[in-house]
């Protein structure tokens, strides 16, 4: 039986630029919002203060992370891949090697930058599930593991 892995903790990177993109974009899109609020319709200012609502949540977002790539593991068996993900809730699922009918690779231009992609798994028609962070070498590893004793149409 092959040992338990998680994503690159490189991947904390990616994550963390895609939580201050996001919520970034919400705090200024608020805060454009609220001052617009302000200037029109004649609000106290002190309304802009809502703006701390969404830097809060983005805040508790990053402050999460790491618990995400703590919970976040996947491991191949002789008979099956196993993903198993989320600390509030446990997420598990287990695919039949003998179902996967092909593997993708996802990129971001920031997983780009730290050689990492997301790997996805794919059966008859579905995305099974999508294993985040991994280095480049070990995805292609990792999809030979996963269709390897398969022959082409």
């Amino acid at each position: 039986m092959n040992e338990i892995e998680r994503p690159d903790p490189k991947v904390l990177f990616v994550w963390r630029a895609e939580v201050l993109t996001t919520w970034g974009i919400i705090l200024v899109i608020t805060l454009a919002g609220l001052i617009g609020f302000v200037y029109t319709v004649g609000m106290p200012w002190w309304y802009v203060g809502f703006a701390a609502i969404p830097l809060l949540f983005g805040v508790l977002s990053l402050s999460l992370l790491k618990l995400r790539w703590k919970f976040w593991t996947f491991q191949i068996t002789p008979d099956s891949l196993e993903m198993s993900h989320g600390w509030w809730i446990r997420k598990r699922r287990i695919v039949a090697l003998s179902r996967i009918q092909h593997i993708d690779f996802d990129s971001g231009p920031i997983g780009r930058k730290f050689d990492l992609v997301h790997v996805v798994v794919h059966t008859a028609g579905a995305n099974v599930g999508t294993i985040p962070g991994i280095r480049t070498e070990r995805a292609e590893r990792l999809r030979s593991e996963l269709m390897s004793g398969r022959k082409a149409l």
